[in-house]
């Protein structure tokens, strides 16, 4: 590792936010191109990406970065010259090496880098496994590396092995202390989530408003107390100083309102941000349940806070997850209904108003009201008479109570009656609103309006 260079922290953070932003590009780009395997664009884009991360890492010393985005690099290369063809094994392992890829740049933020096993890199088993305990405490210099492979060699050979934490305390070679430390450390490097990031990046024409109302406010502060110096000495003005003052305070005015509104500006992001993880999200998802969809994002452009950006996620993944599990049919079903074999999800953001509205909405089963209405009446929501009296759209508000589910059966996607009101609280953070239209067999609508 390059100490000199990796220590320079505003380098550094340059270097995560600009790999941030094209690992996300990657996502979309090697989605896209399972579906178009001949998009030579979508190829040498990805390839860019790659290749740009491995040389600032290179420049940076993060070898490990530099290994894997070299392997990586090697199977896009053979891709680009048509001596191999795309596969969904390939596709699956260059997403893996995309994943190990922000595990790593998470471990560079957080200061806590690792070794990697990266052998079976681009293979179809995957390299998103978090790494061994062994390797921790090799890492954290808690155990030389000749000792730990001494110790694991011992462990090989037994028909019963035991568990290493336990074997390195009892040798004296950790303490319980520095075991269990590792072993959190290596729950931590499991997850999947990358770290928030605080790096803001913003548009130079928005920075050059604000710098311009900088300078006129301090014009009109100079104003100021040039008028003040000189009530001070009597000095006799053109005008009389009742109408100087209220001109320059009025004038003082506008220009921090102006300069408010610019500052606020700054923190304005694109909702593509949040909308490049969905394509990923839509692949995976709809390949572990055997449904095939396509999805549609529109106002990608639309702006909106940094900090209600990243709050907006979460509900958004919720409702996508509910409607490929819940809402989209599979093939087989779709085609006995007279639909078309793949499903269809929209992502569409905009802006009305001074509201901010996002809708998914998809092409699959639709909501039954009475289903719905049977469930809440088993729970004891409400009687079987009152249920009569309400309108398809008070029916549909029990799926936002808590531990609402139809589904019978929980599984690992949805099922356990979280989800819609994590939606509605969420939402309720920005001050929001969610409304759902359902029509079954032909659909849901889902919108979320906030401010």
């Amino acid at each position: 590792m390059n100490d000199q260079l990796s220590q320079d922290e505003e380098l550094v953070r340059e270097f995560l936010a600009e790999s941030d932003e094209l690992l996300q590009r990657m996502d979309q780009d090697m989605v896209a191109l399972e579906s178009k395997p001949d998009d030579v664009e979508l190829l040498n884009r990805i390839f860019r990406s790659l290749h740009t991360i491995k040389g600032t890492s290179s420049f940076l010393g993060f070898d490990p970065v530099v290994r894997l985005s070299h392997r990586a690099e090697n199977v896009l290369n053979n891709l680009r010259s048509g001596d191999i063809k795309l596969t969904q094994r390939m596709t699956d392992a260059l997403l893996s090496t995309r994943d190990q890829l922000g595990r790593m740049l998470k471990d560079v933020r957080n200061k806590t880098p690792g070794e990697y096993q990266l052998e079976s890199l681009l293979q179809q088993k995957s390299v998103a496994a978090p790494p061994r305990l062994g390797e921790i405490l090799v890492a954290d210099q808690v155990v030389p590396a000749t000792v730990m492979r001494s110790v694991l060699d011992e462990q090989a050979a037994l028909r019963n092995p035991r568990r290493l934490g336990e074997v390195l305390v009892e040798k004296g070679l950790a303490s319980p202390a520095e075991v269990g430390h590792a072993l959190a450390r290596q729950k931590q490097f499991s997850e999947s989530a990358a770290a928030v990031s605080q790096t803001l990046r913003v548009d130079v024409r928005k920075l050059d408003e604000l710098i311009d109302l900088i300078g006129e406010l301090v014009l009109e502060r100079n104003r100021l107390v040039q008028l003040s110096r000189d009530a001070l000495r009597g000095c006799v003005v053109t005008k009389p100083m009742a109408e100087v003052l209220s001109q320059s305070t009025a004038r003082l005015s506008f220009i921090t309102e102006e300069l408010q509104a610019a500052g606020l500006k700054t923190r304005m992001v694109p909702i593509d941000s949040v909308f490049r993880k969905f394509p990923r999200l839509v692949r995976d998802l709809s390949q572990t349940l055997k449904k095939e969809v396509e999805l549609t994002i529109r106002g990608q452009d639309t702006e909106m806070d940094k900090t209600m950006a990243e709050l907006i996620g979460d509900p958004l993944i919720h409702l996508v997850r509910n409607s490929l599990d819940h809402a989209i049919e599979v093939p087989e079903v779709r085609l006995a209904a007279g639909k078309p074999r793949q499903g269809s999800i929209q992502i569409e953001a905009g802006q009305e108003g001074d509201q901010i509205v996002i809708t998914v909405t998809d092409d699959g089963r639709g909501i039954d009201p009475k289903q719905i209405a049977r469930k809440a009446i088993e729970k004891q929501l409400v009687t079987a008479e009152s249920v009569l009296s309400l309108s398809t759209r008070e029916i549909l508000e029990f799926i936002f109570l808590p531990g609402f589910t139809t589904a019978e059966t929980a599984s690992e996607i949805s099922g356990r009656g979280v989800g819609m009101d994590v939606v509605r609280a969420n939402l309720r953070k920005l001050n929001g609103t969610i409304t759902v239209e359902s029509t079954v067999g032909y659909g849901t609508r889902c919108a979320s309006e906030f401010r």
